[in-house]
């Protein structure tokens, strides 16, 4: 957009003409001055005429004296309010230029020049739709005049009208083809609708008519990194800058290109140049802070997004992407916090709703991810991202069907993604359908050989499938590529068990907790070991810690029923799990796992329990697993109630359904080994 300079020059010669005439009638004054008295119009023009003259040798203060002077003398000359105006504008005063301008106005409605000059003055205060009422009647009181369809061009295009800026510019084009200002605002509008092929021939077009002009230069530089042609874009702004070195707004768009290429290094560089340049550049410090967070320097990434919140407390970006860094930083709440802002700015801003439930994952508020995943799909963001966080959190949750169908849409959209298909294979574990967790086990090591939480699932796929040699592989194969794989030492540590290694097994699960303080896994193994060993006490405390960590497992709840149980505290015990299963609601009251705290507590029969166990099976490998626990269960249930002979009976159903690779099994070969003691 010109300004007050563009208007000077336009007026120049003008001015000079009128400088001249100034200092004829001087002259004349002073030779005559004896015998005629200049009248206070007179006097008017003359002070009018010399403010012109200061203006145009930038002596602004002394101009605006002169036109005060000229003013006071004469409170109906237009063209000193016109002038006086034009030279507020050098002073940032706007609303004072729009006075000046609005009362040349009321003393000569036919001039369109302060129409103009009106506009100009309210196109700096943001009144777009103003500019285009005054120059809407610049052109009808003027319609040759470039400079009424330029504006107006530009004040539409800022009110998002870029259909309209085009038409006003190419109308500004047909009136002065070798303005390179106009080519260039008709190239950003084409730019806007996306029609990059046009705005290049404008930006062309403003080069050819000004080779030094570097606003051209930029502007051909975004409408070519538009078209992912980086190279050229990073030429054309290298140019730009040349031309210009004080171009901020090209030092920032280099970076962004840059970025782009993957060059993170040399985009801190530009950005840093544009904050030096100007250290309130709100985006320039939120784009540095995205190189930086590509950098994995996520405190330099939050103190950059500290810095644009600061300078803009509206940057809904910047609040999303510092809640990014804080979430890798292992800061959830502070994540939830700055997502939370983001989102409050901008409802419908759905990558900060999947940066919120990754958070809010870590902090096991599950229903809140599936709300945040939900509503981010909602909004049409179709990202495999939301459909896997979403299915982690249903299966979290034990909605397990559910979180298959999201599973399977987070491969469909994005089948190269290893992770996707480990977690798939977890859920699978989780129904037992270990060839399914098999199969997707193996495409996730195709696609990452070194993704060690594959190999722990497809051990653990294996181990129940009794292939403990393939299942002992695999643990190993995950330990080789992360030695401090906690998880896969607690796994170990059940293979071992299941081998009556028990010294073995112990020290296996003792050191996934030294690697590991804060898995539940690895306590629920080593409670696993330590009740195979008879060690109730040391069993029940590892359960009990595996609980504290994440209160939505199951099965260490079922072992601590039974230790309970078995230690005299059966009423305890039972309320402390009815209490539990009332927590559960729809699906996950009525999936398999459920029914076995059903049983312990009594809610159903042992005949019930058992056909249940037959009944609910989706394959006949889950039915003898689900057989071997439920034998398991009723059989320490008699063992309590001091039924040995009917205990024994049921273990060594457990036992017949060849299932050695569920922990149950391994648990009723050590009671039915006890009781025949």
């Amino acid at each position: 957009m010109h300004d007050v300079d563009i208007l000077n020059r336009m007026q120049s010669y003008i001015r000079r003409l009128c400088s001249v005439l100034l200092l004829a009638f001087m002259v004349l004054d002073t030779s005559c001055s004896r015998h005629h008295k200049l009248t206070d119009t007179e006097k008017a023009e003359l002070l009018c005429n010399a403010g012109i003259n200061k203006c145009q040798s930038g002596q602004y203060p002394d101009a605006m004296s002169d036109f005060n002077q000229a003013l006071q003398l004469n409170s109906t000359n237009a063209q000193a309010y016109i002038y006086r105006g034009e030279t507020r504008i050098h002073f940032n005063d706007y609303a004072g230029a729009i006075t000046d301008d609005t009362r040349a106005i009321e003393l000569n409605p036919q001039n369109y020049y302060p129409y103009y000059t009106r506009a100009s003055a309210k196109f700096q205060l943001g009144d777009y739709a103003g500019v285009i009422v005054d120059a809407t009647r610049v052109a009808e009181l003027n319609p040759q005049y470039t400079y009424a369809y330029f504006i107006r061009g530009n004040a539409r295009f800022q009110l998002g009208d870029s259909t309209g800026a085009v038409a006003d510019e190419t109308r500004a084009a047909d009136l002065d083809h070798n303005n390179a200002q106009v080519y260039v605002s008709r190239g950003n509008a084409e730019m806007a609708i996306k029609d990059y092929s046009s705005a290049i021939f404008d930006y062309n077009k403003a080069i050819e008519l000004n080779p030094n002009y570097a606003v051209g230069y930029y502007g051909r530089g975004n409408a070519e990194a538009s078209r992912i042609d980086y190279a050229s874009a990073v030429a054309d702004f290298d140019r730009a800058i040349e031309f210009n070195p004080q171009f901020t707004l090209a030092y920032n768009v280099r970076g962004n290109v840059k970025y782009n290429l993957k060059r993170y290094e040399d985009a801190i560089k530009d950005f840093n140049q544009a904050i030096a340049l100007n250290p309130n550049f709100a985006t320039a410090y939120f784009n540095r802070g995205f190189s930086r967070f590509a950098l994995k320097d996520f405190a330099g990434t939050i103190a950059d997004d500290s810095r644009a919140v600061d300078l803009n407390p509206q940057y809904a970006d910047a609040y999303s992407m510092r809640g990014n860094a804080r979430f890798y930083l292992k800061d959830y709440n502070g994540a939830v916090a700055d997502c939370t802002k983001a989102i409050a700015l901008n409802p419908n801003d759905a990558m900060a709703r999947l940066s919120r439930g990754a958070a809010r994952y870590f902090l096991k508020d599950y229903n809140n991810v599936i709300a945040d995943c939900s509503r981010a799909l909602e909004l049409n963001f179709q990202d495999a991202r939301v459909y896997d966080l979403r299915g982690s959190a249903r299966a979290r949750l034990k909605y397990h069907l559910d979180a298959l169908a999201d599973f399977n849409k987070a491969i469909e959209l994005d089948p190269r993604r290893d992770s996707y298909f480990v977690n798939r294979s977890s859920l699978m574990l989780a129904i037992k359908d270990f060839d399914g967790a098999m199969a997707d086990c193996n495409q996730a090591i195709e696609l990452n050989p070194n993704n060690a939480f594959a190999y722990d699932v497809r051990g653990s796929a294996k181990r129940a499938l009794k292939d403990f040699d393939g299942a002992t592989a695999d643990f190993n194969q995950a330990l080789t590529i992360d030695p401090k794989n906690a998880g896969a030492f607690g796994l170990l540590g059940l293979i071992k068990d299941c081998l009556k290694d028990y010294e073995g097994a112990t020290a296996d699960g003792i050191r996934a907790i030294e690697l590991d303080p804060q898995s539940a896994q690895a306590y629920e193994c080593l409670g696993q070991i330590q009740c195979d060993q008879m060690q109730f006490p040391a069993a029940l405390a590892s359960f009990q810690k595996s609980l504290q960590l994440d209160p939505l497992l199951d099965y260490p709840r079922y072992r601590i029923w039974l230790i309970r149980a078995r230690v005299g505290e059966p009423a305890g015990a039972t309320q402390e799990l009815v209490e539990y299963l009332n927590s559960l609601h729809g699906a996950p009251a009525e999936n398999w796992t459920a029914k076995i705290g059903q049983f312990l507590t009594g809610t159903i029969s042992e005949v019930d329990f058992i056909n249940v166990a037959k009944t609910s099976s989706r394959n006949p490998k889950q039915q003898t697993g689900q057989l071997c626990q439920a034998c398991y269960y009723a059989g320490m249930k008699s063992l309590i109630a001091g039924n040995n002979d009917e205990a024994a009976a049921l273990f060594k159903k457990c036992l017949g359904t060849g299932e050695k690779g569920y922990t149950e099994y391994a648990s009723a070969t050590v009671e039915l080994n006890a009781l025949k003691k």
